[in-house]
């Protein structure tokens, strides 16, 4: 008894690492006491917290009391009324020591018990919302301690049941509890790193919400609040960063585009913490929310290449329901470049996040690529599932490509036009791993070519476009003969259509755009050179070469004008001296001509 008494007065030191030393002996001295002597011990802590003199006195009281408990068993808190003396203290309106010293009691037991506190927690809570407008600069002090400490303890249970309780405090009429849920709100930034990512998303929109109240005490508080999340992250680049956050926060308006700017500006070294997300999101929700098209790029760029910065994907989930809406409406906006911008976004969330987080997504996708809505949403659809796909890899193409072909040839038109448009975005996503499935792609766009409606026909000749253009020079024993099978086809946009594309490959192979035009004249010097006229020889062949030369005089004379027309512009295109090359594929000319003369088509052999 001597020596608890001896540590009893230790306490009063004015030293936390001397009081902390000696409430560390409290839980091994207290077992060894009797009944008696242990609630004679408690009883001596809880009056020195709530009556001590000075501020030492009533800190060193409630880090003994915290000890001793902690050594007596965590029941002797309702055994010896300990908790309903402290909440009794706390409402003495006329002692602000002692509501100070309860404060500083139940920070000291939070933080030695730890989550066996917890029960106790949401009934601190309202007390803890009337003392941090209490007009005692001591109190107010205390209460903020304790605030912090309990967060720090919380687990993830206990967030769940605290949170409520506080966003509840912010739907208040009095301004004064409404300041009082901000800051409790603001001291969960003090949470445990896996309790912090869980409740952060709720709390910083709410926060901001509070921003626009009308007392200006509330706006503070908030302000405040958003510094202290401001202030517990860890990412150095992004610490930089909080007050260009804070203010995009707190003043949208102003100050997006600048925060926008300084983000895309920065080079990041480091992982992304939970708390770095809390103010970055909000900034990037607004922005993909407004009209401007700069916004909205920045913004979805941003948004990209946040993914690959994430240290735990799982620290992203709370925010993917705040991101996804944004960036669906963003994938189908007006702008290609938007529309691009989203797409590439979407698709490093899917690959920084797995797509077990998007559970919705692909059929949204799909959905919405065969939506009776306009052309420009349906080929957003269309870059986003590539983009998708392209991330998600090889083999999950492979599951998809027979439903993808069967909605280039479906009943309905958006489908079939919101098919071809994703074969066509395929290739640039997947680039060289794409041909091999090229056998199965090119017939459903060759017959694309020739549907009744436009934009499916456009949609097909896009496709064909970029497949020429990605597989020229890697895929061409694919690519010729089926463009070839297209212009000895029945229908004439089919063969337009291919001619087109036939034309395209050969300027690729060339080097040259086939942009100029050479109207009317002789068709003796066309606008090729004979350097382009050997490259082409060198990648087909001589004998290939004279076959698809062939090939284009002869649709020069297509009953059709402008299968005819476009074959000119081909054939000036590719050939520099018409005579010389005449006389070169004369031979392969001829078979073709008698082979057509003996085919079934009316229009081929008029041709012939």
């Amino acid at each position: 008894a001597v020596v608890v008494n001896r540590l009893v007065e230790v306490l009063r030191t004015p030293s936390a690492a001397v009081q902390k030393a000696v409430a560390n002996c409290f839980p091994g001295l207290a077992p060894s006491l009797e009944a008696e002597a242990r609630a004679e011990l408690l009883a001596k802590l809880l009056d020195m917290t709530l009556n001590g003199t000075k501020y030492a006195d009533r800190r060193g009281g409630g880090i003994g009391l915290a000890g001793a408990v902690k050594g007596v068993g965590f029941a002797a808190l309702k055994a010896n009324g300990i908790m309903d003396k402290l909440k009794e203290a706390v409402e003495d309106e006329k002692n602000p020591p002692a509501r100070e010293g309860a404060l500083l009691a139940f920070e000291c037991l939070c933080e030695r018990l730890g989550r066996l506190f917890e029960p106790y927690v949401t009934k601190i809570l309202p007390i803890l919302l009337i003392c941090f407008g209490d007009v005692n600069a001591q109190v107010r002090d205390a209460t903020d301690l304790a605030a912090k400490a309990i967060m720090a303890n919380l687990s993830a249970q206990g967030v769940k049941l605290v949170l409520p309780a506080l966003l509840k405090g912010l739907e208040e009429k009095k301004w004064g509890t409404k300041v009082g849920a901000v800051q409790l709100l603001a001291a969960m930034a003090y949470c445990a790193p896996k309790q912090l990512s869980t409740c952060l998303p709720t709390i910083v929109p709410r926060l901001s919400e509070v921003l626009n109240d009308t007392h200006p005490k509330v706006q503070r508080a908030s302000t405040i609040a958003l510094e202290q999340v401001g202030a517990v992250i860890r990412n150095p680049e992004v610490l930089q960063l909080v007050p260009s956050l804070l203010g995009a926060i707190t003043r949208p308006n102003d100050n997006t585009k600048a925060c926008l700017d300084t983000l895309l500006d920065t080079v990041f070294v480091n992982t992304v913490d939970a708390a770095s997300l809390a103010l970055i999101v909000p900034v990037l929700n607004r922005a993909l929310r407004e009209r401007t098209t700069e916004l909205k790029k920045k913004a979805a760029k941003i948004v990209g290449n946040m993914s690959s910065l994430i240290n735990d994907p799982k620290d992203m989930v709370p925010y993917v329901p705040l991101l996804l809406p944004e960036l669906k409406k963003v994938l189908l906006d007006p702008s290609p470049e938007v529309r691009a911008i989203a797409a590439r976004a979407l698709g490093a969330l899917v690959e920084g996040m797995g797509e077990a987080s998007f559970p919705d997504l692909l059929p949204w996708l799909f959905a919405m690529l065969q939506a009776d809505t306009s052309n420009v949403e349906r080929a957003g659809a269309a870059l986003g599932l590539s983009e998708v796909v392209a991330v998600l890899g090889m083999a999950r193409l492979e599951e998809m490509l027979p439903e993808i072909l069967a909605g280039c040839r479906a009943a309905s038109v958006t489908s079939r036009d919101g098919h071809l448009l994703l074969l066509r975005y395929l290739a640039t996503t997947l680039g060289a791993d794409y041909q091999t499935h090229l056998a199965a792609i090119l017939p459903p766009i060759l017959d694309g070519l020739a549907d009744e409606n436009e934009a499916v026909r456009d949609a097909a000749m896009g496709a064909g476009r970029q497949m020429v253009e990605t597989y020229a020079f890697t895929s061409m024993d694919m690519l010729l003969p089926a463009i070839e099978d297209g212009i000895a086809g029945q229908n004439w946009r089919i063969r337009h259509s291919s001619v087109e594309l036939l034309g395209n490959l050969l300027f690729r192979i060339a080097g040259t755009t086939g942009n100029v035009r050479l109207d009317g004249g002789s068709d003796d010097e066309g606008a090729s050179t004979e350097a382009q006229g050997r490259a082409i020889v060198d990648k087909l062949g001589l004998a290939r070469r004279n076959k698809v030369l062939a090939t284009v005089y002869m649709a020069r004379s297509d009953i059709q004008i402008t299968v005819r027309n476009t074959s000119v512009h081909v054939w000036k295109s590719v050939v520099s001296n018409t005579p010389k090359t005449l006389r070169e594929i004369l031979p392969t000319l001829i078979e073709r001509v008698i082979d057509t003369l003996a085919a079934d088509g009316d229009d081929h052999r008029t041709s012939a």
